[in-house]
């Protein structure tokens, strides 16, 4: 929307005068004040779309009234006014959330440039409200269910835990859905308008992930040609998510120790301390008090982030609530597809029987490829063998239910019977094959972490492809 009113505070009459004649040009109604106080009641008596503020005025001046109008209107853009003797001031209130400032003298030029820049502003900020809601939709609906005790007290935790701002840590292997926990976190919190800001501490290098983090000054190394504003800035008064925290080094477990205990930092290469007001949401697939033991995480640092710890079960331990994810996603994918898909009791068994190595993301990437691969018609039990040969159940296997989920006489039959460990190793074998041994590649179609199918494979005591033949991409 357009801007449509504003408020001028403003000691100098003819300033004030000014303004009062030349925005209703532009279709906006004026109220004017001589003073902050005068400002801030009529604000209170009517919100405004805009306010516009000379910097100097006696009693409460231009810079107290910003800080008070961003705590109580953080939407309403401020506009400062100031002498050219006092533009140090003016681009300090920016840094203190002014949207920019009138040079004084200025005429109508000025101000329709000025409001021409404020509309293309509000057209912008509704957008990122449009689209934030939309991701906020989508997540929603990919969102975390289950009504097993160990899931019922995961989202319990989660549910107290987002009406603070203690840090929580997830526990949980890949796919469990630990960046679904962080957003749930986050949507439900007092912080939801705040940004929302997810950094991989697995997939940089030290150097690189201390710059993400912190960011840098210009010419803080080479090829620093500007300053970069690192995730801990913007996801000040939001929420940072940092994934796999178990994968950072040392010497940045000791800065992010810092940033925990303080709420500041250094950009790098810089030396002013930069306050935030951040929640931390870490996750990691390891065992940390294990890491901690065997000296590769700091025990104080473990401690800061533990506060709040989140244990989110895999797959294979709640089979009962893998009929009711199947369905749900089922349901989101049928919608966005055109379909009104429909899963056969024999085939739905076969999917409760396997193992899931890659958890729910696993689940959610082959009930895709079935509606994709199969689209309208009944996903029965040919449909399953057919879409999904690394389950084997075309080679002639047997999918066994672990017992808590199933017994002997309620499996689906195909031949000679396997186990699951047995499944789950040809399953991940032949997906390396297919991909001619790139690790990387295998690891993303199997829907895991690359460490964890390392880890499978030396549970396995598998030997890779030929050296020949393996990609480590």
């Amino acid at each position: 929307m357009p801007i449509a009113s504003a408020v001028v505070a403003d000691d100098e009459i003819l300033n004030r005068e000014l303004l009062a004649e030349i925005l209703p040009r532009f279709g906006i109604t004026v109220r004017t004040a001589k003073d902050g106080v005068q400002a801030l009641k009529a604000l209170e008596a009517e919100p405004a779309d805009l306010l516009i503020s000379d910097i100097r005025m006696p009693g409460m001046g231009g810079l107290k009234l910003l800080l008070k109008a961003r705590e109580k209107w953080p939407d309403m853009p401020v506009v400062m006014m100031t002498a050219f003797a006092s533009v140090e001031s003016a681009i300090e209130s920016m840094r203190q959330g002014a949207y920019d400032y009138l040079m004084k003298p200025f005429g109508v030029e000025q101000v329709e440039a000025l409001l021409i820049r404020l509309n293309e502003r509000s057209t912008l900020v509704r957008e990122v409200r449009v689209l934030r809601q939309e991701v906020r939709d989508r997540h929603r609906e990919r969102t975390m269910l289950g009504s097993s005790p160990a899931m019922k007290d995961a989202l319990d935790t989660i549910a107290r835990a987002a009406k603070a701002n203690a840090t929580v840590l997830v526990h949980g292997e890949s796919g469990t859905g630990k960046e679904l926990v962080a957003r749930a976190l986050h949507e439900q919190s007092a912080r939801a308008s705040g940004p929302f800001i997810r950094v991989n501490c697995a997939a940089l290098t030290a150097t690189l992930l201390t710059s993400e983090l912190f960011g840098h000054e210009k010419g803080a190394f080479t090829g620093a040609s500007d300053v970069h504003i690192g995730r801990f800035e913007l996801a000040d008064g939001g929420t940072l998510l940092l994934d796999e925290i178990s994968e950072v080094t040392p010497d940045l477990q000791a800065k992010l120790l810092r940033v925990l205990e303080e709420r500041e930092f250094e950009r790098v290469g810089g030396s002013r301390p930069i306050r935030v007001d951040v929640r931390i949401v870490a996750t990691t697939n390891r065992d940390l008090t294990a890491e901690v033991k065997a000296g590769r995480f700091r025990e104080d640092l473990y401690y800061r982030l533990n506060v709040i710890p989140v244990q989110l079960p895999p797959l294979r331990e709640r089979r009962d609530d893998i009929p009711a994810i199947i369905r749900h996603y089922l349901e989101i994918f049928g919608r966005e597809m055109g379909l009104k898909p429909r899963i056969e009791d024999q085939a739905l068994q076969v999917l409760v029987g396997y193992r899931w190595p890659g958890n729910v993301r696993e689940l959610v990437n082959i009930v895709e490829r079935l509606l994709v691969l199969n689209g309208g018609s009944p996903l029965d039990l040919e449909a399953v063998r057919r879409s999904l040969p690394e389950l084997a159940l075309a080679a002639g296997a047997v999918v066994v239910a672990e017992p808590a989920a199933a017994t002997a006489s309620q499996a689906i039959r195909f031949g000679d019977a396997v186990t699951l460990d047995e499944l789950e190793r040809q399953h991940i074998l032949a997906t390396l094959e297919r991909v001619g041994g790139n690790k990387q590649e295998a690891a993303d179609r199997l829907g895991i972490a690359r460490r964890t199918l390392w880890d499978r494979l030396e549970r396995y005591r598998a030997v890779a492809p030929e050296s020949g033949q393996a990609n480590e991409g």
